[in-house]
């Protein structure tokens, strides 16, 4: 099957805009040297040209509907860690999506011309059939959220054959910080894990939350170096969002906290070969993706679609609706109303009270255990501190 997002930008203006960005040029470097060249030219492929001017693309979609660059599913909530910040919390063990569900949104994706689906969880690594999803679909690329501690030479060799699947591992610090969050040892097997990937020539890099308690220690050179030696070549930030089973308002970083942060991200990297996604704020565009509340969705192993996986409230299921008519429906079309003209900050964080409003208008449901009494607490909690 010929791939349906090949070409979508000129590559003589792609190559042209790398080459003014010293960060880039270093990041291509490492691609050229880290990767093997068939591995690379496939990765190359699917991460970067599929990507380039996707949201010119509105393959059935309203008028004025922009094609998302991404969206993402959890094909189960198990997991082997108890981790500060699951959105998973809540979510019972035995929930696991059918496969051919998965097929099916993988799909429909395709045909709305979305190039990318973030695979969340639970850990994916314990859905038992998730290689044989990437096996049947080589034209979308595959984002894995992973915990690491699971990765083992199998599944290196696995992803080895699959460019266009890249991983993601979820650390928040140094061994200290990280492990008081995520569980005693975790650390030390991310870093093994991250050393397998890069002996198997895979593309990998990390996610990092970042709250009041790790600031500092993560938006740091030392940090980034560490990480770079590793073998990541991307990384993602992600500001702390009060959700799940047990969420710890005292966590949360100010808006200008992250504005602060991102800045100084911004003059570490000018002379270190690492790509830095910055989620949840600024301008959304291809490196500063910014909030995705309504500009993607999140689907949940019930089928559930909820806007990100921070706002926990549906209106339709997967399993009822098609995947086009959801993105375009009232309800994610209010929630991207809210986002501010050029800037899309955390929803969650910066506008709490008003995603409550829009929850409440169109009579969204819970999709996890009392997230309408944390999104309130929250609100009154801003409210007191205003």
């Amino acid at each position: 099957m010929k791939n349906p997002f090949a070409g979508v930008m000129n590559r003589t203006a792609l190559h042209g805009w790398i080459g003014k960005n010293r960060n880039l040029l270093m990041v291509r470097r490492r691609l050229t040297h880290q990767l093997p060249s068939k591995y690379r030219r496939a990765f190359y492929r699917t991460w970067v040209l599929s990507h380039m001017g996707v949201r010119r693309r509105h393959l059935r979609l309203p008028a004025g509907t922009l094609t998302p660059l991404t969206i993402k599913m959890s094909p189960t909530m198990r997991c082997n860690l108890k981790c500060l910040g699951c959105f998973a919390g809540n979510h019972t063990d035995h929930d696991d999506m059918k496969f051919e569900t998965m097929q099916s949104i993988v799909e429909q994706a395709e045909e709305i011309g979305i190039p990318s689906i973030g695979i969340l969880g639970g850990e994916p690594f314990l859905f038992p059939k998730i290689f044989d999803l990437f096996k049947d679909h080589k034209n979308i690329g595959f984002y894995i959220a992973t915990n690491g501690t699971l990765v083992t030479e199998n599944i290196v060799e696995k992803l080895s054959e699959l460019p266009h699947v890249i991983t993601a591992f979820s650390v928040d610090g140094f061994e200290d910080v990280n492990d008081k969050f995520r569980g005693r040892g975790v650390f030390r097997k991310i870093v093994s894990a991250m050393k397998l990937m890069k002996a198997g020539g895979v593309a990998f890099g990390f996610s990092t939350t970042v709250h009041k308690r790790n600031m500092d220690e993560v938006i740091s050179a030392r940090y980034l170096d560490f990480m770079i030696e590793c073998g990541c070549l991307f990384g993602a930030f992600l500001p702390y969002v009060p959700a799940g089973s047990d969420p710890a308002y005292d966590l949360v970083c100010s808006n200008q906290d992250v504005n602060d942060y991102y800045m100084k991200l911004d003059e570490i990297l000018a002379e270190r070969s690492l790509l830095v996604l910055k989620e949840g704020y600024s301008d959304g565009t291809f490196l500063n993706s910014g909030c995705g509340a309504g500009h993607t969705l999140h689907i949940t192993p019930s089928g559930e679609v909820e806007p990100c996986n921070g706002i926990q409230f549906h209106k339709d299921n997967i399993l009822t609706s098609r995947l086009r008519d959801i993105y375009a429906s009232p309800y994610f079309t209010d929630i991207r109303k809210l986002h501010p003209e050029g800037h899309r900050e955390c929803l969650v964080i910066a506008r709490p009270g008003e995603v409550m409003e829009v929850v409440r208008k169109h009579e969204a449901i819970e999709t996890h255990k009392n997230a309408m009494r944390h999104l309130e607490d929250y609100v009154s909690t801003m409210e007191r501190r205003a």
